[in-house]
């Protein structure tokens, strides 16, 4: 199973202090690094399936320092690992520097370097926030998304603003719910990250609030699951409603 490696937070600190030198590469970054690194052909022989999807070799999970309540990972985790063909591991927790905005696309921007793409392009990194994220034009996102076949990154993020209900003390008040929530998000950001990208049932709905999400199923539709099946991405009969 490929290893994470996460740059330090003294490298970081010191990469950030040239990168926001010229402000404008925020938004040409992953341009760039697809001239930079190359395409993933280039550095590694993929995994390709017949449909032209790529097979993950790994789903790594980081969650923000941001994040108090954690319970809800052990239930998500096992969902992941249950639908994924993937190894799937949770690691260390991941500190991400404050934003002027919610705009995602900065986070994510500055999410991107913080991983050496280059040695692991096909390992889907998931980071989970605890902030508030906006893609244009909807008023608050629940997760945003960049790489694909033909890039050396794939980074998902899912954000807990809206996900994540507390109660009085600050404890999130159904944990199990939580992990359901963000397992569907990831899930479908794993698939459209393998370059899955022409259904919009099931798992690939887009849900405009918190409701439609729960309304969701917690699995793939056909004919989308028997494709995801035949590239190596999902598994054919994942369990479900998982609590461990």
């Amino acid at each position: 199973m490929a290893q994470a490696r996460l740059i330090s937070r003294q490298d970081y600190d010191k990469k950030e202090k040239y990168f926001f030198l010229i402000p404008q590469l925020r938004w040409m970054l992953p341009a760039l690094l697809s001239i930079i690194l190359g395409s993933p052909n280039n550095l590694h022989a993929l995994d390709m399936a017949p449909s032209g999807l790529v097979k993950p070799v790994a789903v790594v999970v980081y969650v923000d320092g941001e994040v108090a309540d954690e319970r809800f990972m052990p239930p998500f985790i096992a969902r992941l690992r249950k639908s994924l063909v993937a190894p799937v591991s949770a690691t260390t927790r991941i500190y991400i520097p404050p934003t002027k905005g919610t705009d995602a696309r900065e986070l994510l921007n500055i999410l991107i370097k913080r991983f050496e793409w280059e040695r692991e392009p096909v390992t889907i990194r998931v980071v989970i926030v605890k902030r508030g994220i906006r893609l244009s034009p909807s008023n608050y996102s629940f997760a945003a998304s960049v790489g694909g076949v033909d890039t050396p990154f794939h980074l998902s993020m899912v954000s807990l603003a809206h996900l994540q209900e507390f109660d009085k003390n600050g404890d999130d008040i159904n944990p199990e719910q939580t992990a359901k929530r963000v397992f569907k998000l990831v899930a479908k950001n794993v698939a459209r990250l393998s370059g899955y990208d022409s259904s919009t049932k099931c798992l690939f709905e887009f849900p405009r609030d918190v409701l439609q999400l729960d309304l969701m199923p917690e699995s793939f539709c056909e004919p989308d699951l028997a494709t995801l099946v035949a590239a190596g991405i999902v598994r054919k009969h994942p369990q479900r409603n998982v609590s461990k």
